[in-house]
C-alpha cells in the first residue's frame, strides 16, 4: 500500500515538472524615445502565475562628486583587471553562449513586432537618405530574425519623415513567447560554459 502511495506522488511530481517545463513565458518590451530613452519589460510565466515589471528611464541624475584623480584610478584598476582575464577563453565563451542561443532560437515565438519612428537631419536630401538607409537596415535585419525564430505576424515599420527638422523619435514594441524548459535548458548550456570558461 505504501509503495502505491508513492508511486503516486512521483506521478504527480513528474507531472507538474512536464507542465512547468511546457508552460510558455510571455515577454512585452516597449522603447519609447523622444528627448529621453525609457524602456518597460513585463514578463508572464507559470499560466499567469508569476508577473514580473520593469521599468528603466534615462532621467536619472548623473554621479558627481568623483574627483579626477579617483577617476583615472578606477580607469587603470579597470584596465589592470581587464588585462588578467583571458581573451581565448571569453571567445570561446562567447561561441558557447551564441550557439545556445541559436539551438534556443527555432523555439521563439514572435507574436507581435512594431517599430514607428520619425527622423529628420534638418534637410531633405539628408532626410531623404536617412530614411531610405534605416528601412535598408531594419529590414535586413528583419530577414535574419525572420530565419531564425518564428514570426506569427508580419512586422510593422513605419518611419516618416520630417524634412526641416533635426530630430529622433522611436517607439518600438515586441511581445515574444517560449516555452520554459528551453529557457531552463539554454541557461544550463551557458552556465556550464561560464564555468568551463572561469577553470
Amino acid at each position: 500500500m505504501g509503495f502505491g502511495w508513492i508511486g503516486v506522488a512521483c506521478a504527480l511530481c513528474v507531472g507538474l515538472c512536464v507542465l512547468l517545463m511546457a508552460s510558455p513565458i510571455r515577454v512585452e518590451v516597449e522603447y519609447w524615445r523622444a528627448g529621453s530613452d525609457e524602456l518597460r519589460a513585463q514578463v508572464r510565466a507559470m499560466y499567469g502565475l508569476v508577473r514580473l515589471r520593469w521599468r528603466w528611464a534615462s532621467e536619472a541624475p548623473p554621479v558627481r562628486g568623483r574627483s579626477r584623480r579617483s577617476r583615472e584610478k578606477s580607469r587603470r584598476s579597470g584596465d589592470e583587471r581587464r588585462g588578467t582575464r583571458s581573451l581565448g577563453a571569453w571567445r570561446w565563451f562567447a561561441h558557447r553562449a551564441l550557439r545556445a542561443l541559436d539551438r534556443m532560437a527555432p523555439h521563439v515565438h514572435v507574436d507581435e513586432l512594431r517599430l514607428e519612428a520619425r527622423m529628420g537631419a534638418g534637410e531633405s536630401v539628408r532626410t531623404g537618405m536617412l530614411v531610405g538607409a534605416s528601412y535598408a537596415a531594419i529590414y535586413t535585419l528583419l530577414g535574419w530574425l525572420s530565419s531564425r525564430v518564428r514570426m506569427h505576424r508580419v512586422p510593422t515599420v513605419s518611419i516618416a519623415p520630417a524634412f526641416q527638422e533635426a530630430l529622433l523619435t522611436i517607439y518600438a514594441k515586441s511581445i515574444v513567447r517560449i516555452r520554459t524548459g528551453y529557457v531552463i535548458a539554454a541557461g544550463l548550456r551557458l552556465l556550464t560554459a561560464w564555468k568551463r570558461r572561469a577553470s
